[in-house]
């Protein structure tokens, strides 16, 4: 209760809830805040009815943060239904990839610091050749991987005939996959490895472990029941942190055309040529960019902060 009353006591502490919290409850009631107008075949962008026009329109009434030109038939995004319902994929997003990451380099580090020895030593140089791996180089090898799996006519008309296409339905299901998340858990777990893996080594002498060693317990008892239990506070810093950091960089990936399916990166790319209205002024048409911007510098503003409080909170020497 001490140490939870001095987290409580810091004002950047109070912020990061505060954001983190407003993230979950706009997630949770997107449905309500941007009610969708076909649920069976919903999409995270809205087309604004009754508005077309070459240029980008300011916020109104029919579009509380303004629309978005898409160059189309003369349609209007609503942008405000963009950021609602880009929140909750941010927030699935940003958890699902973190806990993934967190969980694999966890259960390695922990493993490869028990077991110790040549295993330990060669387990932490496989995870320095994977550190040397650039997670973007990883993203575009998912993708052309990815898309070669994309199923072909021929497979679509044999499983439409009712023949056997075994291979169809393997592809068809690896062409689902999420090429920025699967290059983002794949080569971003080394750094829960290598925390985990040196709070281990040291915990795994300590009097606790030899004696539950002495009791009878097994190995998978001690590493799950003793050893990770009392290395995980590190990890769950980092699980804080990276969640608003994955966001960033799924949207940035969007951003520029590498990958990613980030609404918010999708809304800064389609409206990037309205940044500089007429004689370069950038707030001729501030809604396209202000909007989805803030959402995600808060997001990872948020997150970040949460995990600079936490680190205090778990921190034993600051205890």
């Amino acid at each position: 209760m001490r140490n939870l009353r001095r987290f409580l006591s810091h004002w950047q502490n109070l912020l990061a809830l505060g954001i983190v919290a407003l993230y979950i409850l706009v997630a949770i009631f997107a449905p309500v805040l941007a009610p969708p107008k076909d649920p069976e075949n919903f999409s995270p962008f809205l087309i604004v009815d009754g508005l077309k026009s070459r240029t980008p329109l300011p916020p109104s009434e029919k579009a509380i943060f303004g629309t978005l030109a898409t160059g189309i038939l003369l349609r209007q995004l609503d942008i405000y239904y963009t950021v609602i319902w880009g929140t909750r994929s941010a927030l699935k997003f940003g958890l699902l990839v973190a806990l993934s990451t967190a969980l694999i380099g966890v259960a390695i580090g922990a493993i490869s610091g028990f077991v110790g020895g040549w295993f330990n030593g060669l387990t932490m140089r496989v995870t320095d050749a994977f550190l040397a791996f650039p997670i973007i180089a990883g993203v575009v090898l998912f993708q052309s991987l990815i898309l070669k799996a994309n199923p072909t006519p021929i497979d679509q008309l044999a499983m439409t005939s009712g023949q056997p296409a075994e291979s169809f339905s393997l592809r068809a299901m690896i062409a689902q996959v999420n090429p920025v998340m699967l290059a983002l858990i794949l080569f971003s777990w080394m750094s829960y490895a290598r925390i985990t893996n040196t709070m281990v080594l040291r915990l795994k002498q300590a009097e606790f472990v030899q004696a539950a060693h002495a009791l009878g317990a097994t190995s998978s008892q001690i590493i799950w029941r003793h050893l990770v239990p009392n290395s995980i506070s590190p990890s769950i810093v980092l699980v804080a942190r990276d969640i608003g950091l994955v966001v960033l960089l799924q949207a940035t990936l969007t951003f520029i055309g590498i990958g990613g399916e980030s609404e918010w990166g999708i809304l800064l790319a389609v409206g990037r040529q309205w940044i500089l209205g007429i004689g370069g002024n950038p707030l001729t048409y501030w809604w396209v960019f202000i909007p989805a911007t803030l959402a995600l510098a808060l997001f990872g503003i948020g997150w970040n902060l949460l995990g600079d409080g936490l680190n205090d909170l778990l921190n034993p020497r600051e205890n």
